[in-house]
């Protein structure tokens, strides 16, 4: 449970009390159970969703995606600039690297942002389901855990390299069983099972991607790759509601 809070309160702005006893050990400990944080988002937006629907849908959907950045402080929108600015820079690896630590947003990064946000808005609009959007951050946070523990640190330093060194293939297995328990209600087992093998088919992509380019993943990368696989994830939806209603 102590790794848990620890891990809720770093990744979230939520009101959580700081514990002066927590150690990056909790915070390790806590890794397994990002999923689970991405429920309590999901459950928060989903809620938001279900109040405003009635008002107007699209109204719903602008106000549960940003709701979800104002809970997590923006923090995975952040990485996902700062890797497409890194990413398309042209530089080298040290070049990329720099420029990802870079604080200032370039316009590879604006595009990147707000392009997501848009396809975000967009896709959750058109579901119409509040138990997508519940689920979504669920396997957005399943496919970072996957991402830290089948990928070495880019960087010798930084939080980043704590969980990508410290994170390994047994959390990510925890992590996809907590991720397919609470999904499996919201969206059903179908939408689960495709999410179960898109979700690290993403996460080993983007993986695959950073280590070539700059030699492994970053914090700015891990949170690249949440917001890809969240956006992945309610295609994912799309596709299989899709299927099933043409059956």
């Amino acid at each position: 449970m102590k790794g848990f809070i620890a891990i809720l309160r770093f990744t979230t702005r939520l009101p959580i009390p700081q514990r002066e006893d927590t150690t990056e050990r909790d915070l390790l400990g806590g890794i397994k159970y990002m999923p689970l944080a991405g429920g309590i988002i999901g459950a928060v937006a989903a809620l938001i969703y279900r109040a405003l629907y009635g008002f107007d849908p699209a109204v719903a959907a602008i106000a549960a995606v940003l709701l979800e950045i104002i809970i997590t402080g923006g923090l995975h929108q952040d990485g996902l600039a700062d890797t497409f600015d890194g990413l398309y820079s042209g530089k080298d690896r040290e070049g990329t690297l720099e420029v990802m630590k870079d604080s200032r947003l370039g316009t590879h990064g604006v595009l990147a942002l707000t392009g997501a946000l848009l396809l975000k808005v967009a896709l959750v609009n058109a579901l119409k389901e509040p138990g997508a959007l519940l689920a979504a951050p669920v396997f957005s946070r399943l496919a970072m855990v996957c991402g830290a523990a089948f990928s070495r640190s880019a960087r010798q330093a930084g939080l980043g390299c704590l969980f990508i060194n410290g994170t390994s293939g047994r959390d990510a297995l925890a992590a996809g069983l907590i991720a397919a328990a609470i999904s499996l209600y919201p969206v059903g087992a179908a939408v689960t099972a495709a999410a179960m093998v898109v979700t690290p088919a993403i996460a080993l992509a983007v993986v695959k991607l950073c280590s070539r380019r700059i030699g492994g993943m970053t914090g700015d990368t891990l949170g690249a790759l949440g917001e890809i696989a969240g956006l992945g994830f309610l295609v994912v939806y799309c596709v299989v509601i899709g299927i099933a209603k043409s059956v």
